[in-house]
């Protein structure tokens, strides 16, 4: 039975009806707002997209330029620059390298600001330098019609401390070994 006064014995009306509109609203936002801080925190802490991206080009472009010159049956080489690449075919009529013209998937490709390029060629590095007006320098990494390549290492990373290179090894088959910066602490 129930004595009155008693507070255990009559549900309060504020007990009875739940959140309010306002209260569920709050809570959806603070979840939004985590959310979107998570996702963002993610992708700020998850690696360079810019220096992804670049891998990406470039590893695609390797392998459909090694593709092409083993179906044409000409050797392809590609130019490292301090700002980026060129794409070159041999000409072996005239004996000497030439550049594809009107091919967008070969056409000179700029890196973005703030990316370097480190080349090595047999363990050595190689002094990277932009060609002269007119001048057609030969390629330092090779991609042979018999499906097999020179084989190179290539290195984009930013200056940061510390850095946080990507490594494309190229290999005798063309194929490309990459190796991703580890995560930091």
């Amino acid at each position: 039975m129930a004595v009155p006064g008693d507070a255990r014995s009559v549900p309060s009306a504020r007990s009875a009806r739940g959140f309010t509109l306002l209260e569920i609203l709050v809570v959806v936002v603070i979840v939004a707002v985590m959310t979107t801080l998570g996702v963002l925190s993610i992708g700020v802490l998850g690696g360079d997209r810019q220096i992804e991206g670049e891998v990406d080009r470039f590893t695609d472009l390797v392998q459909t330029a090694n593709e092409q010159a083993e179906l044409e049956g000409r050797d392809f080489g590609i130019q490292v620059m301090p700002d980026g690449y060129r794409v070159y075919v041999y000409a072996a009529r005239r004996q000497r390298w030439e550049e594809l013209q009107d091919d967008r998937l070969y056409e000179p490709h700029q890196l973005p600001a703030g990316i370097n390029v480190l080349l090595e060629l047999e363990g050595k590095p190689v002094l990277l330098a932009k060609p002269k007006p007119g001048e057609t320098p030969a390629p330092q990494i090779t991609l042979y019609a018999s499906g097999e390549a020179a084989p190179y290492r290539l290195t984009l990373q930013r200056d940061t401390t510390p850095p946080q290179p990507w490594i494309l090894e190229g290999q005798p088959d063309a194929s490309i070994k990459l190796t991703k910066p580890s995560a930091t602490p």
